[in-house]
C-alpha cells in the first residue's frame, strides 16, 4: 500500500457544490486544450497536465484535505492520488507525475512538445478525469445529483 506524508495537507469541511465547480473548471480545460492542440501543442499539454492537476485538487476536497501552500504543492496532489486511487492506478499516476516534469520543462525552460505527445497527454488526462469522478461518486453518491 502507498503511504502518504499528511503534513503537506490540512483538514477542511468537505463542500460538494466547490468538488463540482473544479470537476466543470476540469473539462473546461480540457475542452480548451483540445481547441488548440494542433495550433500551441505546448499550451494544449499545459492545459491537459492542469486538468489533472484541477481534478486531484477535487479528488482531495472530498477527502476533506487540501495541499498546504507551499513549494512542491502539485507533487502532493500526484502523492495524495496515488494514496487514493491505489495501486491499480499507479501507471497512471506515474504518467501524471512524468507529465509534471515535462510542464514544468516547457513554461520555465525551452521544452517543446509533439503532436503525439499533445494527444497522449489530452487522452491520459481525459481517463484521469472519468477515473476520479468514477472515485468521488462511489466514495460521495450525493454528487451524482450535483
Amino acid at each position: 500500500m502507498t503511504k502518504f506524508d499528511f503534513s503537506s495537507v490540512r483538514k477542511q469541511a468537505i463542500d460538494f457544490r466547490q468538488i463540482g465547480m473544479i470537476l466543470k473548471k476540469t473539462e473546461k480545460s480540457l475542452g480548451s486544450s483540445r481547441s488548440i492542440c494542433l495550433d500551441d501543442p505546448e499550451s494544449a499539454f499545459t492545459l491537459a497536465y492542469e486538468s489533472m492537476l484541477k481534478a486531484s485538487m477535487a479528488l482531495m476536497f472530498s477527502q476533506g484535505y487540501r495541499p498546504r501552500v507551499q513549494l512542491g504543492h502539485h507533487k502532493t496532489l500526484i502523492k495524495f492520488s496515488k494514496y487514493v486511487l491505489g495501486e491499480g492506478y499507479a501507471g497512471m499516476t506515474a504518467t501524471y507525475d512524468h507529465m509534471r516534469g515535462k510542464r514544468n520543462r516547457v513554461v520555465y525552460d525551452v521544452g517543446a512538445v509533439s503532436e503525439a505527445e499533445v494527444k497522449e497527454a489530452l487522452s491520459m488526462a481525459e481517463k484521469y478525469l472519468n477515473v476520479i469522478k468514477q472515485k468521488i461518486e462511489e466514495e460521495s453518491p450525493q454528487m451524482k445529483l450535483l
